[in-house]
């Protein structure tokens, strides 16, 4: 049977990035970019995934409907003091997750290795910043310390359409609405969002998706 709180509460004291449970193997965790086995859990069953997936749908027909029209689901899961961001697909017509670890302490801009013109771009009147590259190469951590660099030193509403929100910023300077994409959240598409924020006077539109 698998234990998942058991694995949280390992990932979160050993400062994981992300959780592997793929049936076969025992629950994996990557830390500083390397996977290891926590060598205390069981090897995975394929029972072991399907608790797991039920685990996570907890019931919601939307979500397993989606599931298994699409064979893949995005999900937000908060656990005691910290917060995850889950997908669980398919592999030979069995479930297979994976959770990143998502901490609310953004790193300072100057941390992060970014040249400065890039900050300096978010204080143009108007323009439009594409922040790209490939998986895990901090995009996500990017947007968001950009988010809130404005947060701190501008008077602005910014409002972000986001799948599922990871950062939960709170308003400094600046006002801040986050909104989750998807069915049964806070709006159904990006393009109903990006059509509805033409009437929620923002300064700035934040659309983030993977």
């Amino acid at each position: 049977m698998i234990n998942l709180n058991k694995i949280f509460t390992e990932a979160i004291e050993k400062k994981a990035s992300d959780i592997h449970l793929v049936a076969g193997k025992k629950p994996m965790l990557r830390i500083s970019r390397v996977l290891e086995e926590i060598e205390d859990q069981e090897v995975l069953k394929i029972e072991d995934m399907y608790e797991m997936y039920d685990f996570f749908i907890r019931g919601k027909i939307d979500k397993d409907e989606e599931y298994r029209r699409t064979r893949k689901l995005d999900f937000s899961y908060e656990f005691e003091n910290s917060r995850f961001r889950g997908n669980i697909s398919s592999s030979d017509d069995v479930p297979v997750a994976t959770l990143r670890l998502i901490t609310d302490t953004l790193p300072e801009f100057a941390e992060l290795g970014v040249p400065d013109v890039v900050r300096r771009m978010i204080y143009q009147p108007q323009g439009l910043i594409l922040v790209t590259g490939k998986t895990n190469s901090g995009k996500t951590t990017t947007l968001n310390a950009l988010i809130d660099e404005v947060n701190k030193n501008e008077n602005k509403k910014i409002l972000s359409l986001e799948k599922p929100i990871e950062y939960k910023h709170k308003s400094k300077k600046s006002l801040i609405v986050q909104k989750e994409v998807g069915e049964g959240k806070d709006v159904l598409t990006y393009r109903d969002g990006v059509k509805n924020a033409l009437r929620e006077d923002c300064d700035i539109l934040v659309i983030r998706r993977d």
